[in-house]
This record gives structure tokens, C-alpha cells and sequence, in this order.
């Protein structure tokens, strides 16, 4: 589902033009943005919460099941508060999807969405049958802004900073988590859905009451509903390699230790072949290195990742790859380096991507190159121990309404994002994935739709994104199913528990302001260009300008809820 893109500029300039604006700015068009660069610390206002999951429950809608098919995998049963279940996957295909609703969502509006895509955008509405397939379906005319995943963060903050907003915006949780002030922005850019959506009164969309309530808790903002979610795997990201290259040149798939990795990356490079080990690999190597996710609790205190000795280790290890010379250079230059290219052409063998890459990736090449085939390097630690492995939260990807349509408009684009909420098994599921039969995709021997060259240049993942789903892997290659389910569940016993598991924090906005910055001072230390003793420097600078008063927020949360 989700690339977690590398140092994103999200969230130090244009933004806070959204929280200084007078109620009369909004009403009389728009968000007017002071787009100035501020000066010094980021003061950052917009209030930090904090409030256990369960407690939020009534603020979401009520579940009801949509009776489905069952996967043919089985996943593992998540016991961890506020981390998803491994939901299984399907590695057959209905012989018969049935339609999940009796009549058409849309009334003929016609509405704007800006997605993230991390691939080569398809052609526009006018010239894309696909979408006018789609839409067809719908009722309704959804005409997509697609943005390149890799500056997605970027260019969100620019549009809500200029009052620039479509109808319907999708905005990825980790691109939420850098940019300072979203708590106060939230609301004068997007519209309340709690009046739409709370407890019952989700029932003209059912396929929205069949998002699990762990996700929607994740979807409230200042005690309102002001998204619908897109649930996640349980893993933020994972080590993806390309099997088919690893299997015929015999490299190690399964390195113990990150000098094993190390020497792996000096015999896969070969700069002459135009082939690199590595892609953007590094927010990997924190699990690897034992770095704690966010905080560690210990001994009475809260201990951030930046000031842990783990850190520190991890970024000599990084800045001997780099030194090495293992990364592919355009990653080294940019980073809007499209690694997905860069691997489907073997110019890289190894990089960091969310569990949905894996899919974009097969859909992009297997129909070009029956041999593409992906796969995840099994856990390991850099020390040869025990591993530990991060846990996203119970949704990723959030889609937000504009705030101040009517009431009407607003709940056609609820329909749609329920239409888009059709799970795996259903006609709408298979338009909004496959597009049209005979046109877009043939069945293969085991009746999963195989999309042909109009398919693949046309169907690109939109739809997909408006209205989230239970997150089976459902992908139409079960080889990669059954590689990604076996993955999942044998990484799940790692998963680190955090002191603030099951908890829905609000982050402050000046702790999230420094994300970016202080990581990217961590890139100069990784990239040569800072030595590693900065890094004391650095954490000492990150605690001043806001880390110390975040850590006095995130220890009253601890006490509040009994955990310390």
C-alpha cells in the first residue's frame, strides 16, 4: 500500500499560513496562506491530544460485516492495541464477483481527487477509457490529480497553504506526521464527517461500516470524524529485493547481520553494469539497529530514537554504504529518485517500500517480464540477535471531503468512496482494479484477470485510494501472495510493543515541525558530509528547539493512561 518516501519537505513553509486565518478568510474563498519561510524554531500552535482508542469509539461508525469471500491464507490475529491483523490473502479467484450494491452510487456530480501514485501516471480523463469506465459505473465523475508519491507531502502543503483544494484529498498518515499544525489546519480545510457517519447513521454505506473501528478511531481529529480510512498491514515497510535477479546470480536473500548485508551490497554493485545494491534503505536499518520506533520507555524516563546509542550505531553503518559507493547515485542526488523504475530495470537490487510497492511493482513488469518476481529479506538484526520490527497503526492513508460543500455533494462523495470501498470478490473491485474485461484485462487458466498492454497503461491505482478496504493480500499473483502472507505472519512475533500502543495522539505541532530538518541534518552525517560525532550535537539542538517539551507531552500521556 503505502512507499514511506525519505525526507519529504513537507512541513517548513506555507503551512502555518493555514493556522493564523481569521473564520472570515475562510468563508470568503478559501485558505489564504502567508507562504513565507519562518525565521528560527518553529513555534507551531495546534493543539497535541491524546486519548485511548476504545475511548473514541463512539465517534466512529457502527461496524457491520460485509458477507464476503474468506481468504485462502490465513493471517495472524493481532492481540496488540492499535496494530492491525494480518488479514490472510487469496491466492484463487471468484469465478464469480458479485455486485455490492443495487444501484449507482453518483447523481452526476463531478468532483476532483489528488492521489499519490509511485509510477508512471496513465493518461488523463478525456483520453483514459478506464476512468470513463469507471465513472460509468459510479454515476459520478471523479477526475484525478495524480502526484508523484516520492513529493506528494510537498505538494500537499503547497495546495492547502494556497486555499488550492479539491473536493476530495487524499493525504498518507506518514506525510500527516511531518507537517506542524495539521491539528489546527485539519478543520479549516476539511469538512466534519461525524454528522454523515457516526454510529448509525453510516447505513446508507455499508461498505464504509465494513472498515474496521480500530481504523475509523484513527480517522478523528480534535474529537471529530474528519476522514474515512484506508487500512493498513501491520508493517510500515520491508526490505524488497528482486528475487528473480537474486535467484539467478545465487546473492544471499537472507543476510543475519548488517555486515552480511554489507558484503551483499559489494558483490551485487557494479557500477559499469549500471547496477546498485541499494535504493533508499536506511529507515529499514532503525528496526535492524534496534532503534526504538519513536520513544522508549525505561527506568521512569522517555528516551527518544534520535538520543538512543543504537542511533548513533546505525548511522556509521549508513555512512559506510554511502561511502561504499552501494547506493544508486540518483537516490544519492534526489530524493525524488523513483526507485520503483530503478528496480524494475535491475539497476537496483535491494530498497525500502510498504507491502502495496510489491504489488505496483508485479502489476507494472510480470505482464512485460513473466520472470519479475519480488521478494522481502526475512527479519534480521544487526548483530545476528533477536530482531525487532515497527507497526503502523490501524490506518495509513486518509481521504478527507472539502470543507463547506453542500450537504448534497457532501454525501455523493461519501457514495463514491463507498462504491471505492468494494472489497476483493465484488464487480466494483474488480472495475476499480482490473478495469473492464476484454478491453483491459483476459482471465488466465486460473481466472485471474491479467491485464493486457492497454490495461497497463491505462488502469493505475486511484480508485483504490478514495475508499479503504480489510486489507487482504488480494493481488492477482499467487507466487507473490503466498511469499508476502509467509513474510507477515513470520515477522508478526517481532513486532516491538511501544509505551503508546492503542493510544490516539495528536502529535505537538513543534515536535512534528522537527522531523524533517533533524533527519535531514542525520543525512548529512550519513552522507559524508558531517561527522558521526554531530549526532550528539544534533539530538542536543532537536531536544532545545521542541524535543524536551514534547517529551513532557508524551510522559503526561503515559501517566493519563496509567502507563507510567
Amino acid at each position: 500500500m503505502k512507499d514511506l518516501p525519505q525526507g519529504a519537505m513537507t512541513s517548513r513553509r506555507g503551512f502555518l499560513g493555514l493556522v493564523g486565518l481569521s473564520a472570515a478568510a475562510v468563508a470568503g474563498g478559501g485558505l489564504l496562506a502567508a507562504c513565507s519561510a519562518p525565521s528560527g524554531p518553529r513555534p507551531g500552535s495546534g493543539g497535541a491530544t491524546a486519548a485511548a482508542a476504545d475511548k473514541l469509539t463512539s465517534l466512529t461508525p457502527t461496524y457491520t460485516a460485509f458477507p464476503g469471500v474468506k481468504p485462502d491464507l490465513p493471517g495472524t490475529v493481532s492481540t496488540l492495541p492499535g496494530v492491525p491483523d494480518v488479514s490472510g490473502g487469496f491466492t484463487s479467484y471468484p469465478a464469480a464477483p458479485t455486485a455490492a450494491l443495487t444501484q449507482k452510487a453518483g447523481k452526476g456530480g463531478t468532483y476532483k481527487a489528488m492521489t499519490p501514485l509511485w509510477g508512471p501516471p496513465p493518461p488523463g480523463l478525456a483520453s483514459n477509457s478506464y476512468f470513463q469506465a469507471v465513472n460509468a459505473d459510479i454515476g459520478a465523475t471523479v477526475e484525478f490529480q495524480i502526484t508523484d508519491g516520492n513529493v506528494y507531502g510537498d505538494k500537499a502543503i503547497a495546495r492547502l497553504a494556497a486555499g488550492d483544494i479539491p473536493e476530495i484529498m487524499v493525504i498518507p498518515s506518514w506525510e500527516i506526521d511531518k507537517m506542524a499544525d495539521f491539528n489546527t489546519a485539519v478543520d479549516k480545510a476539511f469538512e466534519d464527517l461525524t454528522p454523515y457517519l457516526q454510529g448509525d447513521k453510516v447505513a446508507p454505506y455499508p461498505l464504509l461500516a465494513n472498515l474496521p473501528t480500530a481504523a475509523w478511531q484513527w480517522s478523528v481529529w480534535n474529537d471529530k470524524l474528519m476522514a474515512v480510512p484506508f487500512p493498513t498491514e501491520p508493517y510500515p515497510f520491508a526490505l524488497l529485493y528482486r528475487k528473480d535477479l537474486f535467484d539467478k546470480n545465487g546473492w544471499n536473500a537472507n543476510p543475519k547481520t548488517a555486515d552480511e548485508l554489507f558484503q551483499l551490497g559489494k558483490e551485487i554493485t557494479d557500477p559499469k553494469a549500471k547496477r546498485w545494491a541499494f535504493g533508499s534503505i536506511h529507515e529499514v536499518m532503525w528496526p535492524t539497529f534496534r532503534i526504538p520506533q519513536d520513544w522508549r520507555y525505561e527506568s521512569g524516563k522517555l528516551v527518544h530514537k534520535y538520543e538512543t546509542p543504537e542511533f548513533e550505531l546505525m548511522l556509521e553503518f549508513m555512512r559506510k554504504v554511502f561511502k561504499e559507493e552501494l547506493v544508486h547515485p540518483n537516490v544519492v542526488s534526489s530524493k525524488g529518485a523513483n526507485e520503483k523504475d530503478l528496480i524494475g530495470a535491475g539497476q537496483i537490487l535491494v530498497y525500502r517500500d510498504g507491502l502495496g510497492g510489491w504489488k505496483e511493482l508485479l502489476q507494472q513488469h510480470r505482464g512485460k517480464n513473466p520472470d519479475f518476481s519480488l521478494g522481502a529479506f526475512p527479519l534480521f538484526a544487526h548483530d545476528g540477535g533477536t530482531p525487532i520490527m515497527y507497526h503502523n497503526t490501524a490506518a495509513g492513508i486518509f481521504t478527507f471531503v472539502k470543507k463547506g460543500l453542500p450537504k448534497e455533494q457532501v454525501e455523493e462523495i461519501l457514495a463514491i468512496l463507498n462504491w471505492c470501498a468494494a472489497p476483493y470478490g465484488t464487480k466494483e473491485y474488480e472495475l476499480a482494479n482490473f478495469g473492464v474485461e476484454g478491453k483491459h484485462f483476459t482471465r488466465g487458466a486460473n481466472g485471474i484477470p491479467e491485464a493486457n498492454d492497454l490495461g497497463r497503461k491505462e488502469v493505475a491505482y486511484t480508485y483504490g485510494f478514495l475508499g479503504g478496504r480489510p486489507l487482504y493480500v488480494d493481488w492477482p499473483y499467487p507466487d507473490a501472495v503466498k511469499l508476502n502472507v509467509d513474510w507477515q505472519n513470520a515477522s508478526f512475533p517481532y513486532i516491538e510493543k511501544g509505551p503508546f500502543d492503542g493510544i490516539r495522539i495528536q502529535r505537538p505541532s513543534k515536535y512534528s515541525g522537527l522531523q524533517v530538518p533533524t533527519e535531514d541534518k542525520f543525512t548529512d552525517i550519513m552522507r559524508g558530509r558531517r561527522p558521526v560525532s554531530d549526532a550528539k550535537q544534533i539530538a542536543n539542538e532537536w531536544r532545545r528547539d521542541g524535543g524536551d517539551e514534547a517529551r513532557d507531552f508524551y510522559l503526561k500521556v503515559l501517566r493519563d493512561n496509567g502507563r507510567a
